[in-house]
């Protein structure tokens, strides 16, 4: 069977939220993640997301035939964002072998690996002004392993070696944002060190 690259789409619609999400191409290779994150459906809770499976002819295939991204090589992934709506997105890269389907078809929830960031406005202001971006760079040390969205200490170590999802996530945290999203997501390379012209590094967690 012919394998499709296309982002798979994972939002609160599977837990009956209205949440949705896209993520489209731009020009110059960029792409556009974007949606109506909702919180009403479910009491507060909520959550919209897109990702991007490794597709054969990658860096590199699993023990178990997998294909992944081996970033072994490297230390972290540096975000490159266009202009952001103030929003706080999330992150995530899947090491694991994708479970096994459930009877509803549905794939079963497995550990993933997140990272927080918010997008800030990076314009240089005014009507028709050139667009800076931000550039966030994540080590593999910031990374917090979960299960169904919450952090799970007993996880183990992330294996850069087998990276095979990669994907950006917007949540409501507990409440706290809403409503429609937008981010024009300029490029994600992984990177041994952050680049000289890096805003944002996050946190190393302990």
């Amino acid at each position: 069977m012919a394998h499709s690259n296309r982002p798979l789409r994972s939002d609160d619609r599977i837990r009956g939220g209205s949440s949705r999400s896209s993520l489209s191409a731009l020009p110059n290779n960029r792409a556009l993640f974007e949606g109506h994150l909702d919180i009403e459906t479910l009491g507060g809770a909520g959550f919209a997301s897109q990702f991007q499976s490794a597709a054969p002819g990658n860096e590199g295939s699993s023990s178990s035939g997998d294909n992944v991204w081996d970033l072994s090589a490297y230390k972290g992934v540096e975000v490159h964002i266009g202009e952001g709506d103030g929003k706080v997105y999330t992150l995530i890269l899947k090491d694991i072998e994708l479970q096994n389907k459930r009877d509803d078809g549905r794939e079963k929830a497995g550990i993933s690996w997140e990272a927080d960031f918010r997008a800030n406005n990076s314009s240089t202001g005014g009507t028709g002004e050139e667009v800076l971006g931000e550039k966030i760079w994540i080590p593999w040390s910031a990374l917090k392993a979960t299960y169904r969205g919450k952090e799970k200490e007993d996880a183990g170590k992330f294996k850069p070696g087998e990276v095979r999802r990669i994907g950006f996530m917007m949540r409501s945290f507990f409440g706290t944002q809403q409503g429609d999203f937008r981010l024009e997501i300029w490029s994600v390379s992984a990177r041994q060190h952050a680049s000289e012209t890096a805003d944002t590094t996050l946190d190393v967690l302990q």
